[in-house]
């Protein structure tokens, strides 16, 4: 395909010269277009550009340039149609020049070296979670990046990064030693630990146990209403708790005179901060009466919410408004002792408490086995796993030095970068109580790719949450002085969803891989391979429906715009036909039987049928649906290195649709089996089999395996 560009350009290049226009060669590579209108031509050269230099129109600049080009093997037609000057392939040139590039592998092959070493992080899942299909759309887009950037010819580092530390962690472990210590299941282990994850948060949901899920905010009785001197909106109220008379300057509605209310006087925390004194108008305020909002009861900001008139007065508001449930314990307290019990964890794990220290390391472990078999289900391999427990003090210490050597700053005690010259917000590093963050640990890990693994471009696929967070980290790091953090890139991609709405492995309502996975398996095999029994053996049947449902899963999750949620449609992905996984392997798998079918009718074995290959005449190559599979299959080098430039593999899977659908005319339009001679039979199969050929690698580089039959 380059050549034949190449062949127009040097075509144009010389008639410009004609006109005393001067371009170079790759100039006029980079104008050249397809043709949006197939019957046009295969190659179009605009002339827009020229108009104002030579004072015609474009119709005109095309027709005269047209003039002053002399005929050439590679095309069958060059015409000026309007602005365009317009290349026709030689059809039987290009199938004899072609072909035999993609029947040798060489057309497909991995591109030159760019000498350029790509480390490309994904999945990242954390550990005492469960793996679900919302990871898989990571996983997808990683891996076939991996694929795309080592075809595309970079050197690549494919990294995972293992978040095994933190407060999930912590509630996970709280839970199972409460009430599962010494219990090890004997499957699934990780999904266990995801089970105890979720009800771990279950019982650490304060709304489960009070309407009003707040902490140090009281029943209180208005004594006194009376209206604001300087603002007629603005009541002050006089409140009464544990005996002490409150003025409360209120912009709340509905509330009187000998109303109980909801109060958080001076001293208490309400909406994360400590409720202090504060001057309003002229008028001292010493707390906070609270709307019906305010309280997670209604959606009314202004409305007051009172309480029953004999509702007992000075006790904490989550017991007041406790659950059914809860009628008979102090929901404060149960809150609290919980929250302090799973911060223990938290500290023994700091502290590397032996025990605690072991069951992380133990528990861990089950994770990591789970996550290592789900990888190798879907083909999915990395060459080095980073883990979030080995980067946190030396991102403290980097954080430190940066601080010292005057390029990070201090704000309120805390330490992080200044990024308004780039328009961005400070970037927090390091809490004011020397606390590190996950913004500390990802510099320290950058740091790590940098410097130990003399990356020169580094690649992050993250969801689309992280944004902003890797745009602070990538500056960040540029004040830090690496050069190559402009060549930082994120691939952000949206949420995959359930019909009814977002997952979350918190609430509890995601579709775990095993579910899917068997679901997916029995499906297949029930629908695409039943036929197949007693003529296959189980092995070869369990492995193809293997493949199968992988090429569902990738596909379906690559098969999309990166930026948008997905909408998990198992009864859509599975589908036979239209733009699915399944499809796509059965048009491979026919390229296959089409050359076993002919290789029977002429008594010879595929093997040795594929060698006669090489005697195939492009001048056979003459319908319309012929030609079009050709010019198809040009495309492949282009559309992949694009899927890789532009961090889409959607691109590819677009052409490898489109490819599909261009065989399948072929096919119902070019009998191979029944040509009307020997010659055009080889040059038909020839087209199959070089069909095949791009669909494997393009497939390959999607991660998908194909099959030989379906």
């Amino acid at each position: 395909m380059n050549e034949y560009k190449k062949q127009a350009a040097h075509l144009i290049q010389q008639a410009l010269d004609q006109l005393e226009i001067t371009l170079s060669e790759n100039e006029i590579l980079s104008l050249l277009e397809i043709p949006k209108n197939e019957k046009m031509g295969d190659i179009a050269f605009p002339c827009f550009s020229f108009a104002k230099l030579l004072r015609k129109s474009p119709v005109q600049i095309a027709q005269t340039i047209n003039e002053q080009i002399t005929s050439n093997e590679f095309f069958s037609r060059i015409s000026a149609d309007g602005p365009y000057l317009n290349f026709t392939f030689n059809k039987s040139k290009l199938a004899s020049d072609m072909l035999p590039e993609i029947l040798n592998n060489k057309f497909t092959a991995e591109r030159e070296n760019q000498n350029e070493r790509v480390m490309i992080e994904y999945s990242q899942p954390n550990t005492h979670k469960a793996f679900h299909v919302g990871h898989t759309r990571n996983v997808s887009l990683g891996d076939s990046l991996v694929r795309l950037y080592r075809w595309a010819g970079y050197e690549v580092i494919a990294a995972n990064y293992i978040g095994d530390v933190g407060t999930h962690i912590a509630k996970c472990l709280w839970y199972y030693k409460k009430f599962h210590m010494g219990e090890e299941p004997k499957t699934h282990k990780g999904e266990f630990l995801g089970k105890l994850y979720e009800k771990a948060n279950e019982m650490l949901d304060f709304s489960l146990m009070t309407k009003a899920p707040v902490i140090d905010v009281f029943t209180a009785v208005v004594k006194d209403k009376l209206p604001h001197p300087h603002e007629e909106k603005w009541s002050v109220l006089t409140v009464k708790h544990d005996d002490k008379d409150y003025q409360v300057v209120c912009g709340g509605t509905g509330v009187e005179k000998n109303n109980i209310v909801a109060f958080a006087p001076v001293g208490s925390r309400f909406a994360g901060r400590e409720v202090q004194p504060t001057d309003k108008k002229g008028v001292s305020s010493e707390g906070v009466v609270l709307s019906e909002k305010e309280l997670g009861i209604g959606t009314d900001k202004n409305k007051i919410y009172t309480f029953n008139p004999d509702t007992q007065l000075s006790i904490q508001v989550a017991n007041a408004l406790r659950a059914d449930d809860f009628k008979d314990i102090d929901v404060v307290k149960e809150i609290q002792s919980r929250q302090n019990e799973v911060h223990q964890v938290l500290i023994d794990l700091e502290k590397q408490e032996p025990e605690t220290y072991a069951l992380w390391e133990k528990t861990k472990k089950w994770s990591l086995d789970e996550f290592y078999e789900i990888y190798d289900w879907l083909d999915a391999k990395f060459d080095h796993y980073f883990f979030e427990s080995e980067v946190g003090d030396a991102g403290k210490d980097t954080v430190k030095k940066a601080y010292e050597d005057g390029i990070l700053v201090k704000s309120e005690g805390a330490i992080g970068a200044d990024l308004s010259q780039f328009k961005l917000p400070f970037f927090l590093l390091l809490k004011s109580n020397g606390t590190g963050l996950y913004s500390t640990k990802d510099i320290a890990l950058a740091k790590v790719k940098f410097d130990q693994f003399k990356i020169d471009r580094s690649i992050y696929v993250v969801d689309d949450g992280q944004s902003l967070h890797f745009q602070q980290v990538f500056k960040t790091l540029e004040l830090l002085g690496y050069k190559n953090a402009s060549k930082c890139h994120h691939l952000a991609y949206a949420k995959v969803e359930r019909p009814d709405g977002k997952m979350s492995s918190r609430k509890g309502n995601v579709i775990l891989l095993s579910e899917l996975r068997t679901l997916l398996m029995n499906k297949i095999t029930t629908e695409f391979l039943s036929k197949y029994d007693g003529d296959w053996s189980e092995a070869l049947i369990k492995d193809t429906a293997h493949k199968i449902s992988v090429a569902t899963i990738k596909y379906g999750m690559l098969n999309q715009d990166s930026r948008k949620n997905i909408v998990f449609d198992l009864d859509e992905w599975t589908a036979r036909t239209g733009n699915t996984g399944p499809y796509l392997m059965y048009a491979f798998a026919r390229t296959n039987s089409i050359l076993k079918e002919v290789a029977d009718s002429r008594n010879t074995t595929p093997e040795e049928l594929l060698k006669q290959l090489t005697q195939f005449d492009g001048s056979e190559i003459k319908e319309e649906s012929e030609f079009n599979l050709l010019r198809s299959l040009t495309q492949f080098p282009l559309e992949a290195q694009k899927a890789a430039e532009k961090f889409e593999p959607q691109i590819l899977c677009i052409y490898l649709y489109g490819l599909s659908k261009d065989f399948s005319s072929f096919y119902s339009n070019c009998s191979v089996l029944h040509a009307k001679t020997p010659e055009q039979q080889l040059a038909r199969l020839a087209l199959v089999v070089a069909t095949g050929k791009v669909l494997k690698q393009g497939l390959n580089l999607l991660g998908i395996t194909t099959v030989e039959k379906m």
